[in-house]
């Protein structure tokens, strides 16, 4: 399982690169250490897979096939991070003005803030389907 990460300073910055790289590297620790079998589990037939979630991640509004294994998974989502950050450091990107699913214009940079919540929503899924396979106990961070 991941280690602590203290993430309300570096949220506190605004700093939209770190905060996107803290909550990349806690979807990649989460699963880490998960074998093939347990990236493909699923506690019902319809409930999502490890693996299932980062395609969904990695290809939230594309037509791209599911991937088979972990490492194919974690390609993915690596690709779609590093086009975030590229488009992070784009100058002038973040200001841009786009069309959000929601039919409502919105500068760039709102979007990648809904990149950002959707990994800490799904990373959330991860944790629990850890839970639920007996990988991980159930505990808070302020539990003993």
């Amino acid at each position: 399982m991941p280690k602590f990460v203290a993430v309300t300073p570096t949220y506190a910055t605004g700093d939209l690169a770190s905060i996107l790289e803290i909550e990349q590297r806690q979807v990649e620790d989460t699963v880490a250490d998960l074998t093939e079998e347990q990236m493909h589990w699923r506690p019902t037939p319809k409930a999502k897979s490890a693996l299932d979630i980062l395609w969904h991640l990695a290809y939230a509004e594309t037509k791209n096939p599911k991937p088979h294994s972990k490492a194919e998974a974690l390609e993915g989502l690596r690709a779609a991070y590093d086009q975030l950050q590229r488009d992070i450091a784009t100058p002038g990107k973040l200001d841009e003005s786009i069309t959000w699913h929601t039919g409502d214009t919105i500068p760039y940079r709102g979007a990648v803030w809904g990149a950002i919540r959707h990994l800490t929503y799904h990373l959330g899924e991860l944790v629990y389907l850890r839970q639920v396979m007996g990988v991980d106990e159930p505990k808070y961070y302020h539990e003993e």
